[in-house]
């Protein structure tokens, strides 16, 4: 292992998206680690919450929505006091308000720390001034998936040893691999029957999650799979319409909404497969990462990261985003396959993440990083990018 470090996590999330587990989780994955790690986060909304009922001890910064600088000032200072008083070796943010935050107060407090960025979306990075002048600033951009790379290096902002490709991590010690006789007891928990074919969908009803997509999909699925459930753990804006379109397509019988949800793991152990019907996003796919520890088959669209995750007829099926046939052949795929074939696919899914993306594998991965930079003795490499 690495030196032990003392390091402060920034995220201003307000919703307990992906991204915002992502930063807990890394908290967590370092600490076990023998680093000190401070956690800042957005006070007053659900992650900072959730990082409390984690044990996580959060600091609650502003971070007003907008960015500007004379209303942000007070956390600027916050995070420079912090550093010193602490003896903070380095920043790590995680979204554009904590970034912009961590680099004014790196250098109008002249920390002289290096200052990382993850990118966690799958959106267009623009070169423009303000974005060069951040970029010349940050030491590393480490990348979560092959999408999020591929739209960083076309923005040109970052380049050579300044982009880092670092996925997404999981405790696996949270989830059940072991697929044989695991089910009986968390079917009864849920109200399922014991026969049932059950395929679970861990999304918050967004547009971008497309669960109009499907439940329509599902009702092609339900032909051919009389004695199929669907699963469906997450709210949202589109949670009653969701519901509404359900009973409209006379499948209510077979889809159970479960609301948001903190048992995650164990709804997982009444599964027989994963699913996801993502249109876009998903930078990274934390619920993918959850089936495949659960060691589940998942069939998913093929969006983001999802296909870094799944290798389409080893661990699981892809579909075409947003394409209601492609995604109900394969979740019948996947679901209707023989059970053998599915704890096949789902042995390959876990033997996966535990390979690549267990919590050593991921702080070790980051230990590398902050120990290069720090040993490099500047807080950021300055490159030519251009006014």
């Amino acid at each position: 292992m690495a030196d032990a470090l003392r390091i402060l996590q920034l995220n201003s999330a307000r919703k307990y998206v992906g991204e915002a587990a992502h930063t807990l989780n890394l908290t967590e994955a370092l600490r076990l680690r023998g680093h000190t790690v401070w956690l800042g986060l957005r006070k007053n909304f659900e992650t900072h919450d959730r990082a409390v009922e984690r044990g996580l001890e959060p600091i609650g910064f502003h971070m007003p929505s907008r960015w500007w600088p004379p209303q942000d000032a007070r956390d600027i200072h916050a995070i420079a006091k912090l550093v010193k008083q602490e003896k903070i070796d380095l920043i790590h943010a995680h979204r554009g308000k904590d970034h912009w935050q961590a680099v004014f107060a790196n250098r109008l407090y002249s920390l002289d720390i290096p200052v990382i960025r993850t990118r966690h979306v799958v959106t267009p990075l623009h070169n423009h001034a303000a974005n060069r002048w951040l970029a010349r600033r940050t030491a590393a951009m480490v990348l979560v998936s092959k999408a999020v790379e591929t739209d960083v290096r076309r923005a040109g902002l970052f380049e050579g040893e300044r982009l880092v490709f670092i996925p997404g991590g999981i405790d696996l010690s949270l989830y059940n691999p072991a697929t044989q006789a695991r089910n009986a007891a968390a079917r009864v928990a849920l109200g399922l029957p014991g026969d049932a074919l059950v395929a679970v969908c861990v999304a918050r009803f967004a547009m971008v999650k497309a669960h109009n997509v499907l439940l329509r999909a599902w009702q092609l699925v339900r032909v051919r799979l009389p004695n199929a459930i669907l699963v469906l753990v997450g709210a949202g804006r589109f949670f009653e319409e969701s519901k509404a379109l359900a009973r409209s397509l006379v499948i209510e019988d077979s889809v159970l909404f479960l609301g948001k949800r903190k048992d995650v793991p164990g709804i997982l152990d009444a599964a027989d497969a994963g699913v996801l019907s993502s249109i876009g996003s998903e930078g990274f796919s934390r619920a993918v990462l959850e089936y495949m520890a659960s060691a589940l088959p998942t069939a998913a669209t093929r969006v983001g990261a999802v296909p870094d995750l799944i290798d389409d007829g080893v661990n699981g099926k892809l579909a075409e985003p947003n394409n209601v046939e492609s995604l109900a052949n394969a979740i019948i795929a996947v679901l209707g396959a023989r059970a053998e074939q599915r704890r096949v696919w789902g042995r390959a899914a876990f033997e996966k993440a535990e390979l690549g993306y267990s919590y050593a594998s991921w702080s070790e991965a980051h230990e590398k990083l902050y120990a290069r930079l720090l040993a490099d003795g500047t807080p950021a490499a300055h490159v030519n990018v251009g006014e």
